[in-house]
């Protein structure tokens, strides 16, 4: 599908961009670094030295990503996880930003996945009207950006705030891009959004947006089935200030039932009295949650669920120290624990970090 103007917004898709009749699958292949289709404009780029260097540097993080990280994950999740699923309509991951990523390898073929962070939406620049400075350092920098993203696993908000606005990149949405082709889905359409008083999602100009929404399609389907999916990212926040029973963003989750939630490294907010509302509802909606210690508190997360563990619980890091865990030392100790063939979360070596894949009692 063609980028085209929407009767209620225009993407910040460039006037060029659109003129040249890009796509968004386009876009994602990209800046993925992937091969585009024969007819894409975007071909006229690719003999420019700064988009030979980028495919280069791409396809080298690309293979990182897949045989460093995301086979494990996927063959983990594959033998423990996936088959004790009933098949969720929808996962809910919050605190992860656009971390679409470990989202659709660990829950693959769901129908609609909610993505939620404080990292800002961002555009998609015209790359016809770039000189090849200008192309090199917005390439360079969005490089650098998903290459700090794969060593560590997940989005430090502040470091993320510091990245976006340089060079061009101002945000995630080529990020969720990015992620989109990485892990073998078709972009079929992108919108900004914004959600009204009962939770209802509406397109929304960019500068007055909250969100974005993709339609994407898996290439080759996990579980045979070719139907497009929604994938969704907000900007907004989830502190008790801001996530209230009744407000836009807790309606929107609970119109969304059989749900898998997913957290990791959610720096332990969920432990404190300012992020309760999003602690309990999660508890309260979802059939599944799948996290580290840094999601809901553990002992509270085993009253409503029965939980399996996986990895090696050895605390907290330094910084977030005073969040230890007892109840989690004692389970730990017990022997119940099974193998975690990867380092997640916070906690990147295999030989000391969790997971806790809990099923609704």
């Amino acid at each position: 599908m063609k980028l085209r103007i929407l009767l209620s917004s225009i993407l910040v898709l460039s006037g060029s961009l659109n003129a040249q009749n890009v796509s968004f699958d386009d876009v994602s292949r990209f800046v993925a670094g992937k091969p585009l289709t024969v007819s894409s404009p975007l071909n006229q780029l690719i003999g420019r030295p700064a988009v030979r260097k980028h495919y280069y540097e791409t396809g080298e993080l690309s293979a990182k990503w897949e045989e460093g990280r995301l086979k494990a994950v996927k063959q983990w999740a594959m033998r423990e996880i996936q088959p004790q699923l009933t098949r969720p309509q929808c996962v809910k991951y919050m605190f992860g930003g656009p971390d679409f990523v470990h989202a659709t390898t660990v829950f693959p073929g769901v129908p609609e996945y909610i993505l939620a962070g404080l990292e800002p939406l961002g555009t998609i620049p015209d790359f016809f009207a770039m000189s090849e400075a200008e192309l090199q350092n917005y390439l360079t920098h969005l490089n650098y950006t998903l290459r700090s993203i794969s060593r560590r696993n997940f989005f430090i908000t502040k470091e993320m705030r510091e990245d976006f606005g340089k060079q061009g990149i101002d945000g995630v949405f080529p990020v969720l891009l990015y992620f989109a082709s990485l892990t073998g889905h078709e972009v079929i359409d992108a919108n900004y959004v914004t959600l009204e008083a009962n939770g209802s999602v509406v397109q929304s100009g960019a500068a007055d947006a909250t969100g974005i929404w993709l339609r994407i399609r898996e290439v080759n389907p996990t579980f045979g089935d070719p139907s497009a999916q929604n994938l969704y990212y907000f900007k907004t926040d989830l502190s008790d200030a801001g996530f209230t029973n009744g407000s836009p963003f807790h309606q929107f989750l609970a119109s969304k039932p059989n749900s898998v939630g997913y957290l990791k490294a959610a720096s332990f907010l969920m432990h404190t009295d300012a992020f309760a509302n999003i602690r309990n509802f999660l508890v309260g909606d979802c059939q599944f949650i799948l996290q580290d210690a840094s999601g809901i508190p553990a002992e509270f997360f085993a009253t409503y669920y029965n939980v399996a563990y996986y990895g090696n619980y050895v605390g907290p890091i330094d910084m977030f120290s005073e969040y230890d865990q007892p109840f989690l030392h004692r389970v730990y100790q017990s022997g119940v624990a099974k193998n975690l063939p990867f380092g997640t979360g916070y906690r990147m070596k295999d030989s000391d970090s969790i997971q806790m894949f809990g099923v609704r009692k």
